[in-house]
């Protein structure tokens, strides 16, 4: 049970290590765990996700764009792909493209158009130009 508990804090010091890169929303299943009496109570790792198997050490990227892997032996850890941006005028939105789990910002007003500002402002007729400093982020 003492190798179970170690190997359960080293996975969770450790998940974070695997998603430095994301915006930090992460998640741990660990209703994959089991015990084999056969085998002196040693943990098993089932590593289901969503009715799919998946081997020790395997990562995927789910259809809700999360980056998971499969940890021996507690479970599956999951977090979120890619970076979101924050700095962007209030015309504009972040949308997922779920088929490419890539973000792009593009016009509320026409979701079609990418929404371009700062050195590659979209300017609109007689309107004036946004700038960033006209609009702090605090």
């Amino acid at each position: 049970m003492q190798t179970l508990m170690t190997c359960f804090v080293a996975v969770l010091c450790l998940l974070p290590c695997c998603c430095v890169s994301s915006s930090g929303e992460c998640y741990f299943n660990a209703k994959g765990i089991g015990f084999d009496l056969s085998l002196s109570f040693l943990p098993i790792a089932t590593c289901e996700h969503n009715g799919q198997r998946f081997d020790i050490g395997e990562s995927w990227l789910n259809d809700q764009c999360f980056q998971c892997v499969c940890f021996e032996p507690v479970g599956v850890g999951c977090c979120k792909h890619g970076k979101q941006p924050v700095d962007f005028p209030d015309w504009c939105e972040a949308i997922l493209k779920p088929d490419s789990c890539t973000i792009a910002v593009v016009m509320k007003a026409n979701r079609k158009m990418p929404c371009l500002f700062g050195r590659r402002q979209l300017r609109l007729r007689d309107r004036p130009a946004w700038k960033s400093e006209n609009d702090p982020l605090f």
